[in-house]
């Protein structure tokens, strides 16, 4: 396997392939998100979910935050090349997510969660945060950020492949969208 690959399987296997990993991955990411206790509100943002959380409410949050990304990117793939097949954008939604999904159940760990609570708890006065919660998730942090430059890596990727975008005025519009789409995501969800 090839670096070209790793950045870019959707040049190298055929859509049914990524498809099925992608679902199998989907699939996956609703029960490492029930085991966090958390949601995908966005492609590329967690977030706990209040109160009494059951499998169905990841399920449906995660469905709909993926599919309203589908929708939007579909849409603005058509308009730059009309023969884009929607089996490729959905493929660039799922693959885009696996690295984060890989870090999911890390997240979920009663240590990390305890650290995070008691951060937030905290609200913002240095003098009550506990130095070694602070370097948990710190390095938690500083641990996923490659795995979420990856994942925007074979965003854009798999949306370039699937539109042949070339023009920088193209990328641009495909930039501030998608973080239209997180935000807008976030906030209906």
């Amino acid at each position: 396997m090839t670096w070209k690959t790793i950045f870019n399987p959707f040049g190298k296997f055929n859509d049914i392939q990524l498809l099925i990993v992608g679902i199998v991955f989907f699939i996956l990411n609703i029960f490492a998100c029930y085991y966090a206790g958390n949601v995908n509100d966005s492609i590329f943002h967690l977030s706990r979910l209040e109160g009494t959380q059951t499998i169905w409410d990841v399920l449906k949050i995660n469905s709909l935050s993926y599919i309203f990304a589908i929708i939007v990117l579909f849409i603005i793939a058509k308009f730059f090349n009309n023969k884009t097949r929607i089996i490729d954008i959905i493929n660039t939604v799922l693959i885009s997510a696996i690295p984060l999904i890989l870090i999911m159940p890390i997240s979920g760990m009663s240590f990390l969660k305890n650290a995070t609570e008691s951060i937030t708890k905290s609200a913002g006065d240095p003098n009550q945060v506990e130095t070694i919660n602070l370097i948990m998730v710190t390095a938690f942090a500083l641990a996923t950020l490659p795995f979420m430059i990856y994942s925007l890596v074979l965003y854009y990727n798999g949306f370039k492949t699937a539109t042949n975008l070339k023009k920088w005025q193209h990328i641009v519009f495909f930039a501030v969208v998608s973080l239209i789409v997180i935000i807008v995501s976030q906030t209906i969800l």
